[in-house]
């Protein structure tokens, strides 16, 4: 094979690439990634490192939540209203001073439970507002064809970090603290912004002429006509408010108390988990998945849910490795093949909002961490987690088997959206 030839391979696997403006803010993420990293460990490492209690901790996630869940929707109609690079630029930049704040204040010892609490609430709103338009620009940045190839990279930007950098995460929290493994996070939200300055496209929406509480009204309209749309955000609202928790909030307390790891311990388990991603979206956005993408949700769901189960069952070390990184590899799986479907199916006019829906469940997934907690404190977290998983399962694998939508969804795959009213119109009720 001539290198010419070889190249021209490399680029069919993924096509999205071949797009300048979505290759420089690829390359931003992908860069902003590795360093968020510490962002992501330093949060909860610091909240479990000043209380002994699941049920405290889980206000981390009570906390983040909240703050998705006031601000996402609101999120999703700026999306659909105004420029997305522009909006960007805002949430990035205001993120960046938060955690820049957040940052001194825990080095110079100024900060204690509840103002955590508090920077983190806010932090969530801006970054509620920031997922919906990240996802929305997509649409604008590659043609439909590459969209399922452009959100696994996206989303391998994202968590690629996950396969290399826990344990020096783990290594920097123990060298430089929490306040300054937060410090290095903020380089990542500086790149993401100067990726932004770089892109071409300036797409700005038809001007709007209803107010932003009506928009958004207009957004749960347009979803809640379209069953498949309503399916696909029931089941990553089952994913996030039963396995989600465990995930981003309660993992320090468990490897902490039931596996009986430290900091860095808990971050190789991440690396093992992070190796599970990498391989997931290695093979996701080198393929054609735009006929598999329903079907791919509910394996990915389910396998999600089983691997929960099995690492919730077990407190051999190899074995509980092994189930962390297998439910790495299904959790990123159901976010990319489920992502990708909504960004098919839904009309760009409409995709923030619907977006935003998406995040609002990803509010409450964090919410739940709070009574998560409060129960793994009375009976025990080895008790809530496969009970949890089980749960999951079932809600799962029992609309697949018995709901026509949910069949056909399986059955037929991702089809193209029709073309409907302006953003500023009430959109038609659609039967499906």
């Amino acid at each position: 094979m001539t290198d010419a030839a070889g190249a021209a391979g490399w680029r069919g696997r993924v096509p999205a690439l071949q797009h300048r403006d979505f290759r420089v803010l690829w390359f931003g993420m992908f860069f902003s990634s590795a360093t968020m990293m510490f962002q992501f460990y330093a949060q909860g490492w610091f909240i479990v490192s000043m209380t002994s209690s699941a049920a405290l901790l889980g206000l981390l996630g009570l906390s983040r939540g909240a703050g998705m869940l006031i601000f996402s929707l609101y999120g999703g109609a700026l999306a659909d209203r105004m420029e997305r690079r522009t909006l960007l630029m805002a949430t990035q930049t205001s993120a960046l001073a938060i955690y820049g704040l957040i940052s001194v204040l825990i080095m110079t010892g100024h900060i204690n439970l509840w103002v955590a609490f508090a920077l983190i609430f806010v932090s969530a709103s801006v970054e509620s507002m920031d997922a919906p338009a990240r996802q929305a620009l997509i649409p604008l940045l590659v043609p439909k064809e590459h969209v399922p190839n452009a959100v696994a990279l996206f989303i391998a930007a994202q968590v690629s970090a996950y396969a290399f950098l826990p344990p020096t995460a783990g290594l920097a929290i123990e060298t430089v603290g929490t306040g300054g493994a937060f410090a290095l996070s903020l380089i990542g939200h500086a790149v993401v912004v100067l990726a932004l300055l770089k892109l071409h496209v300036r797409a700005k929406p038809a001007p709007a002429t209803v107010s932003v509480l009506r928009s958004v009204g207009h957004g749960i309209t347009y979803a809640a006509g379209r069953p498949s749309v309503m399916w696909i955000l029931a089941f990553g609202m089952f994913v996030g408010i039963l396995g989600t928790p465990v995930i981003t909030t309660l993992a320090p307390y468990w490897m902490k108390h039931e596996l009986g790891l430290d900091a860095g311990g808990w971050t190789l388990m991440g690396w093992g988990w992070g190796l599970g991603t990498l391989g997931s979206t290695v093979f996701l956005s080198t393929r054609d998945t735009s006929r598999y993408l329903g079907r791919g949700t509910i394996i990915a769901a389910t396998g999600f849910a089983l691997t929960l189960l099995g690492f919730g069952l077990t407190r051999s070390l190899p074995l509980a490795a092994a189930a962390w990184c297998l439910n790495g590899t299904f959790f990123t799986a159901n976010m990319i093949v489920s992502t990708s479907l909504l960004q098919v199916i839904v009309e760009n006019q409409y995709l923030g909002r619907v977006m935003s829906l998406r995040g609002l469940s990803g509010a409450l997934n964090q919410m739940a961490a709070a009574p998560f907690g409060a129960v793994a404190d009375g009976v025990g977290i080895g008790v809530v987690v496969p009970v949890a998983a089980g749960l999951l399962a079932t809600l799962i694998a029992a609309p697949a088997a018995l709901n026509r939508t949910v069949r056909a969804l399986v059955a037929e795959g991702a089809q193209p959206p029709a073309a409907t009213a302006s953003a500023s119109e009430p959109p038609p009720a659609l039967a499906e």
